[in-house]
């Protein structure tokens, strides 16, 4: 006989109750639950061999406030087998992303290929903030100067993948969620930089242990301020840090890290997600000459 399915669509919700409900949810013991944008605003779904009742969802999500509730019985799927064909292959800038499914297809030349695949970790180049990260880290990141790079909150390890595929041979990737790290390890080894890339859980700020030339995280806006000193503590001199994960118009990340006394160096909107670019100042003393009783830095 085969089992029931059913999706209960719960809605409308700001990015920040969407995230946060998903957490509610998986604490009271419902295992498949996630979030998606939809127009405005963004919903949460959740799976299970019943169908919930509104009673039941508002009960266990009693601290947001919930437009509608749509429960329906779905056919029996291979998700994830669904998510690899809906997975197209796609471009940003001089990457090529791919997922497992088209391995054997011919790959451009003249781009930096990069497997990953839609499965249980974020990051597959498609969103607005992985894309323009991919940019960020295409542009900003130099070889020559970023001999240490640090990714905090690395998902799938795309933004990793991409930096050690850019030249960058001392990678540290950390995940505070467990199967994040599972599924960055596993990547590692099928774009072949493992040998470049560390990957370890990250339950607080245990990547604050040395200084790095070279940071990026696309989490949300709350982690990023709540890590900031940590995060701006970890970054060398004249080191480039990358941040993105929130909507355009929340500007506290911007205002956090400007406060610290970083340059920004160039922010990116797309969709109606940004990505900042800052610099950290070198605090060493520059000396100074006096030359026709102008004082000059050198």
């Amino acid at each position: 006989m085969t089992k029931k399915i059913f999706k209960c669509t719960i809605g409308d919700f700001n990015i920040k109750d969407a995230f946060e409900s998903v957490d509610v949810l998986f604490e009271n013991g419902y295992e498949s639950v996630s979030c998606a944008e939809k127009g405005d605003c963004w919903i949460v779904e959740v799976l299970h061999d019943r169908e919930l009742s509104e009673l039941e969802v508002r009960d266990v999500l009693s601290n947001y406030k919930i437009s509608k509730i749509k429960s329906e019985e779905v056919k029996e799927t291979n998700w994830l087998q669904k998510c690899f064909e809906n997975f197209r292959a796609i471009f940003v800038g001089n990457f090529y992303i791919y997922g497992p499914h088209l391995r054997s297809s011919p790959m451009p030349t003249d781009k930096i290929a990069i497997e990953i695949a839609a499965a249980t970790a974020f990051g597959t180049g498609e969103h607005p903030t992985t894309n323009r990260c991919l940019i960020a880290c295409q542009t900003f990141f130099d070889e020559k100067q970023h001999k240490s790079v640090l990714d905090i909150g690395c998902g799938s390890c795309i933004l990793s993948i991409a930096l050690a595929k850019l030249g960058a041979r001392n990678v540290f990737a950390c995940d505070c969620d467990s199967e994040s790290v599972r599924v960055s390890k596993a990547n590692t080894k099928i774009n072949r930089v493992a040998h470049k890339i560390n990957v370890f859980q990250n339950s607080g700020c245990e990547f604050n242990r040395q200084k790095y030339d070279f940071i990026v995280s696309n989490i949300l806006s709350e982690p990023l301020i709540s890590m900031k000193n940590a995060i701006v503590d970890s970054l060398a001199p004249c080191g480039i840090l990358v941040l993105s994960g929130f909507r355009s118009d929340d500007d506290s990340v911007l205002r956090a890290y400007v406060a610290s006394e970083l340059k920004l160096k160039f922010r990116y909107d797309h969709n109606g997600w940004t990505t900042l670019v800052f610099e950290k100042n070198n605090p060493v003393r520059k000396k100074s000459v006096f030359i026709d009783d102008a004082q000059v830095f050198e």
